[in-house]
C-alpha cells in the first residue's frame, strides 16, 4: 500500500509569525512543525498587533512557511472598539480571500478572531470547503463572560446557532482540553458529532525552552534580579485574567525581597499600572513582550511564575502560557477554579499551587510559602518540567495534527 501523501494546510488566524501573541507563537511553531513533516503549508494572516507593530511584506516565505498577508486595521487592540473593528476587518478579508481562492486541502480556522464561525459556515455553504476548526476560545460564551454582549441578547442567540452549524459541518473540531470539549459537546445538542473532537493541548517546543539557573541567565543580571525572589507573569496582561489580585498580594509582600515582575501588554496593563503608583509598591515591575529569542531567557528568570484568569474563564479558553511555565521548570501558582484542567495538571504533577481567583490571602501565603522554602520551590519546578515532557511534548502534539488533517484531505 503507498506511503499517505502528507497533506497540505492552509492556515487562516489573525496571529502567526512574527506575532508574539501565545496563539501567535503556537500556530508558527505548529506550521514549521507540520512543513519538517512534509506538509506544504499557507497561512493566511494579517499584521502583527502583539509586540512588533512593524508593517510586514504582504507575501514572504518564513521557515518554509507561504504567508499571505490580508487587510486589517491596526487600531488599538485594547480598546474595544478598536479590537472588535480589527477583528471584523480580518473576517471581512479572510472571507473574501477563501472565496477567491482555489485552495488544496482543508482550512484549518482557528477561533481568532471570533467572528470566524460565520465565515466558516458561509464557506461550506458556497463552496463545500472542508475545513478544521481549532479552537483555542469558545464564542460567544466567552464574550458574555467579559461583558462585550448581553447573555440573553439576539447577538448571543444567532452567534450560538451560526457556532452550532459550523461545528456540525466541521471535518473536525480540536479543544484545548477536556473541559472545553464538555462545553462544546453542550452547546451544541444533538446536532454535534462528538466523534469529530479531538483533544490536543497546546504545548511549547521544550529544545528551545529549558531550564536554566539563575546564575547563568543574562537577562536576570540586566534587570538586577540576582538577590530577588521574582514573581512572573508573562503573556497577555487581558481582561480574562485576574491580575488585580497580584498587585494586591504584592502589596502583602513589601517586606519581602521578591521582585512581581509583569512582561507583556494588554487591556488592563493601565489599571494595574495605575494601582501599582496609587499603592507606591517598590516591588512591582512592568516590562514590555520580549523578542522571541530574548523568551528563553525572561521565562526563567523566576522563582515562581503565574497563571491567572478570572472566575469564569476556564473551560471557555487554556492559558498557553503555562506550558512554557512548565517547560521553564519554575514552579507555578495558579488562580483557577478548582475542578478545571489547570487544577488537575498541577495536582497531577506536582508543580506547584491553585488558589481560587480573587483569593488574596490565599495567593499571598503560596508565594510566602515558596519565599520560606526555596527548595520546595525548585522541587517542584523539576517536577512541571518532568510532567511536560511525559505529557505535552511538542512531537506528541504535531503528530496529532498530522494525523488528523490527513485524515480529512
Amino acid at each position: 500500500m503507498p506511503t499517505p501523501k502528507a497533506p497540505r494546510v492552509n492556515i487562516v488566524s489573525c496571529y502567526f509569525h512574527p506575532d508574539l501573541s501565545g496563539t501567535g507563537q503556537i500556530l508558527t511553531d505548529l506550521a514549521i512543525g507540520l512543513n519538517r513533516m512534509g506538509c506544504e503549508v499557507y497561512a493566511y494572516t494579517t499584521h502583527p498587533t502583539f509586540g512588533s507593530r512593524d508593517r510586514m511584506p504582504r507575501v514572504e516565505v518564513y521557515e518554509g512557511i507561504k504567508i499571505h498577508r490580508l487587510f486589517s486595521s491596526q487600531l488599538d487592540k485594547n480598546s474595544r472598539a478598536g479590537r472588535v473593528l480589527n477583528e471584523v476587518t480580518f473576517f471581512t478579508s479572510a472571507l473574501w480571500a477563501m472565496l477567491n481562492r482555489r485552495t488544496a486541502g482543508p482550512l484549518l480556522i482557528v477561533s481568532h478572531p471570533a467572528f470566524m464561525a460565520f465565515a466558516r459556515f458561509i464557506l461550506n455553504v458556497v463552496k463545500r470547503q472542508r475545513y478544521v476548526y481549532l479552537v483555542h476560545d469558545v464564542f460567544p460564551d466567552a464574550a458574555v463572560t467579559l461583558g462585550y454582549i448581553r447573555p440573553n441578547g439576539v447577538v448571543r442567540r444567532v452567534w450560538d446557532w451560526v457556532n452550532r452549524m459550523s461545528v456540525s459541518h466541521a471535518a473536525g473540531v480540536i479543544v484545548l482540553c477536556e473541559s472545553m470539549k464538555a462545553i462544546m459537546l453542550a452547546k451544541g445538542g444533538r446536532s454535534v458529532n462528538a466523534g469529530r473532537f479531538h483533544v490536543i493541548h497546546n504545548w511549547v517546543d521544550e529544545q528551545y525552552i529549558r531550564p536554566l539557573p539563575k546564575s547563568q541567565n543574562r537577562f536576570v543580571e540586566e534587570h538586577g534580579l540576582q538577590d530577588k525572589f521574582v514573581v512572573l507573569y508573562s503573556g497577555n496582561i487581558g481582561r480574562s485574567q485576574d491580575l488585580e489580585t497580584v498587585i494586591l498580594a504584592a502589596e502583602r509582600l513589601q517586606d519581602k525581597e521578591a521582585v512581581f515582575l509583569f512582561i507583556g501588554d494588554g487591556g488592563k496593563k493601565a489599571k494595574l499600572e495605575a494601582m501599582t503608583q496609587e499603592r507606591n509598591l517598590k516591588n512591582v515591575r512592568f516590562l514590555p513582550y520580549q523578542p522571541r529569542e530574548v523568551l528563553p531567557l525572561s521565562l526563567t528568570c523566576a522563582d515562581v511564575s503565574l497563571v491567572a484568569l478570572e472566575k469564569g474563564i476556564e473551560g471557555l479558553s487554556m492559558p498557553s502560557k503555562l506550558y512554557a511555565i512548565l517547560a521553564s521548570g519554575r514552579a507555578l501558582v495558579a488562580l483557577v477554579e478548582s475542578g478545571y484542567e489547570v487544577a488537575g495538571i498541577i495536582e497531577s504533577a506536582g508543580c506547584g499551587k491553585s488558589v481560587v481567583p480573587g483569593d488574596v490571602e490565599g495567593l499571598t501565603s503560596a508565594l510566602g510559602t515558596y519565599y520560606d522554602d526555596r527548595d520546595a520551590c525548585a522541587r517542584d519546578g523539576r517536577k512541571g518540567r518532568e510532567y511536560l515532557e511525559a505529557h505535552f511534548s511538542r512531537g506528541r502534539a504535531l503528530k496529532a495534527y498530522y494525523d488528523l488533517l490527513q485524515s480529512v484531505q
